[in-house]
């Protein structure tokens, strides 16, 4: 029954968090949706950042041991972008609100197993063993970066653009580039 319940609470707030912004959210709002009482919602999450946190972190572990098998950066990105596209409105709630940090923390962990996934999958087309502890470390930090700051751009403009049409638009053109020799 308790994992019923927390999952009830969870959907509640996303529910909530689709029709208004974050900050207008209360515990009240959550507990009377949910038919449940005060002590029933603090038996489960400390308060609705918990249960955030909580609901990202676990969506962004099913995510990374189910659907991330991405052959490159790219392609990860877009499977991440599709996800957030799911969820636009209570991302952009979230994002828009003092507790974006919950949100940014999730998108840095997925960004970095992006990221480390696919060095790995580049043993195929880059001998890493070549570059140095310190060279790998500031490669994944920087493509790291790169996504993040591409997700964060893109939620401020307010997830306007399709992000992960145009990502695979960028893949196919790079595909048709010759290699140089």
């Amino acid at each position: 029954m308790a994992v019923k319940t927390k999952e009830i609470i969870i959907q509640t707030v996303m529910e909530l968090l689709n029709e208004r912004s974050f900050t207008k959210i209360t515990v009240k709002d959550i507990v009377e949706r949910c038919g449940i009482n005060r002590n029933t919602f603090y038996y489960h999450f400390r308060d609705i950042s918990d249960v955030m946190e909580f609901a990202f972190k676990r969506e962004m572990d099913r995510i990374m041991e189910t659907h991330l098998e991405a052959d490159n950066v790219f392609d990860g990105l877009v499977q991440v972008v599709e996800l957030l596209q799911e969820n636009r409105r209570a991302l952009l709630h979230i994002y828009r609100s003092l507790d974006r940090a919950v949100l940014q923390h999730q998108l840095d962990v997925m960004c970095e197993y992006i990221v480390s996934n696919y060095v790995l999958k580049a043993r195929d087309y880059i001998d890493i063993t070549k570059l140095s502890q310190e060279d790998q470390r500031l490669m994944r930090s920087y493509q790291k970066c790169l996504l993040m700051g591409i997700l964060l751009d893109w939620m401020e403009n307010g997830m306007k653009e399709d992000l992960g049409a145009d990502m695979k638009h960028v893949m196919n053109a790079l595909k048709q580039v010759p290699p140089q020799r």
